[in-house]
């Protein structure tokens, strides 16, 4: 199955995928160098600050998931790709720490809402034999977006130190021309009373054991791969200088781009629904290693062997994240089951604080092994509830 094959709504939102990571992929290397800089913050401050927005807009996502229940996906999508238009320009406006947290946590969580809102709408829109080729197309096509945003990214920092975000935000704001002209389902739209209430779906998440024990098992593994970008670059400004720091993350986060664009999607068609456990302890297995080759790495070449082996990982353990939970989730909860999902990038949100706090007291490699101690724990329990008897498919 081709792009060409799917319907108007589905390649519009896989275009939206890459327009929308290309807009976060502009800022994401010069993130953490851009607030330090401009608040006079050292890593670990940084590190505080970047973690609690990411730590406020997925507990905001929870909520998320259960108003894309509710109401047309299409229209919050729009409203998602607006926030972060907008959050994007304020950050180069915010000139204090107040002001530049509420800026960071309005464009990750719309970051959030877009993420689960496309997920929702590739499972309403397809059958389920389709889903993991569909979700593994649009992740290589967001990583084509990584592939091109730093090098971007670097390139406009160049003129001026805002210009990277103003121009993500320009990104961000044509995106939503994408998501326009499509005509709704009037059965997709807003249901009213018809849905439970969010007590009640909060209700039937918690009784999910298997559905607590993934998301655990994930939140382990996110403070590993769901940051990487942050934790890296948080190492090599401690460890080298800001321009070498900047050379090494373009050149990584291409690599990390390249060796998905070529093998996600073959990756993702052999991913079945019952050898998940197999292929999460695959993953965890090369999650580690990489970590182990980026405490050794000493030279270009090091770090993007190691990079490839850790984006193996990462191949991996994304579609196998996403089917795990669209097997668990009924029809009408959805959104609600990615928003509870979701709370795994609370992982994201840890791991600046982690990595500053390792980097500050101890040796610089020291982070990569504690690292790699999570996310052998986070593999291990979602091995352990692919195994509950509440997996089954709907």
């Amino acid at each position: 199955m081709t792009i060409t094959t799917y319907s108007p709504i589905i390649r519009r939102l896989l275009a939206c995928s890459l327009t929308i990571v290309v807009s976060r992929a502009i800022t994401s290397p010069l993130l953490t160098l851009f607030v330090s800089d401009k608040l006079g913050l050292n890593q670990q401050d940084v590190g505080l600050l970047l973690g609690i927005a990411v730590f406020v807009a997925t507990l905001l996502s929870l909520y998320g998931g259960y108003i894309i229940d509710r109401f047309e996906k299409r229209r919050l999508l729009i409203l998602a790709m607006l926030s972060s238009a907008i959050g994007l320009v304020l950050l180069t406006f915010a000139d204090n720490l107040y002001l530049t947290t509420m800026t960071l946590i309005v464009t990750e969580t719309a970051s959030a809402l877009f993420l689960i809102g496309s997920k929702a709408i590739l499972s309403e829109n397809l059958p389920m034999g389709q889903r993991a080729k569909a979700f593994s197309l649009s992740y290589t096509l967001t990583n084509i977006g990584y592939a091109v945003g730093p090098m971007l990214g670097v390139l406009i920092a160049g003129a001026f130190a805002s210009a990277p975000f103003l121009v993500a935000a320009t990104i961000a704001f044509f995106s939503i021309f994408l998501m326009t002209g499509i005509a709704t389902d009037p059965a997709r739209g807003s249901v009213g009373g018809q849905a439970q209430s969010f007590l009640k779906t909060l209700i039937t998440l918690k009784n999910d054991r298997t559905l607590i024990m993934f998301t655990a098992g994930c939140l382990l593994s996110t403070v590993v791969h769901g940051r990487f970008t942050f934790y890296l670059s948080q190492y090599l400004l401690v460890t080298s200088d800001s321009k070498h720091t900047m050379d090494v993350m373009a050149a990584l986060l291409a690599c990390n781009a390249l060796s998905v664009i070529l093998l996600q999607y073959q990756v993702g068609r052999f991913l079945k629904r019952e050898q998940l456990r197999q292929w999460i302890v695959a993953g965890t297995g090369l999650f580690i290693l990489g970590l182990i080759g980026f405490s050794l790495a000493d030279s270009l070449v090091s770090w993007c062997v190691a990079m490839f082996v850790f984006t193996l990982g990462e191949i991996i353990i994304y579609p196998a994240e996403f089917l795990f939970v669209d097997t668990l989730a009924p029809e009408e909860l959805r959104g609600s089951y990615y928003g509870a999902q979701n709370l795994a990038a609370l992982g994201g949100a840890l791991s600046p604080v982690i990595s500053g706090f390792l980097l500050m007291h101890t040796p610089a490699p020291t982070m990569f092994y504690a690292l790699s101690a999570l996310a052998g724990l986070g593999g291990l329990l979602c091995f352990m509830s692919g195994r509950r008897p509440g997996l089954k498919q709907h």
